[in-house]
């Protein structure tokens, strides 16, 4: 009597091991722990700032699309480019405020630098420097300053 309970235990042990390992294997087990919070996306932020000028870009030397605008947020100015931003890789890209609404020439007293562009697609923002009128430029340009060349640019109004 007491072998035949010993069997009957291993015998449902062994039954419900075999029935979880072959859940597991098909993927049926499922877990039971909170999902991953997903962090707040550049995107999200700036739809509450208002865009006090913008424009879209226009390929020159590359393909380049997508929106530019300057916005003002925590009391600061940046130029931002939009979700649908897409440019080339380049060398040495730089995102800039220019003088004219089509950059055709890159003397210092043209254009103010922003900085390395951060990536080729998405959105990003760039800080415009408190002692620069954005008001005195008419586009945002995509350069690369090794080979002096226009990727792309967007006159703001």
């Amino acid at each position: 009597m007491q072998l035949s309970r010993i069997a009957l235990v291993g015998t449902g042990f062994a039954i419900a091991l075999f029935a979880g390992q072959s859940a597991l294997q098909a993927g049926q087990v499922r877990t039971t722990s909170a999902p991953t919070p997903q962090p707040q996306t550049a995107t999200l932020i700036s739809q509450a700032a208002p865009a006090l000028r913008s424009g879209t870009f226009v390929g020159d030397a590359h393909p380049t699309a997508g929106t530019a605008r300057i916005i003002e947020a925590d009391g600061q100015r940046f130029l931002e480019l939009g979700n649908g931003f897409s440019t080339d890789r380049g060398p040495d890209l730089f995102v800039l405020l220019h003088r004219s609404a089509v950059p055709d020439s890159y003397s210092a007293s043209d254009y103010v630098n922003l900085g390395r562009l951060e990536q080729v697609q998405g959105t990003q923002r760039y800080l415009i420097p408190d002692d620069i009128s954005a008001a005195d430029f008419a586009s945002a340009v995509i350069w690369c300053r090794q080979f002096n060349v226009t990727f792309g640019y967007a006159s703001l109004s």
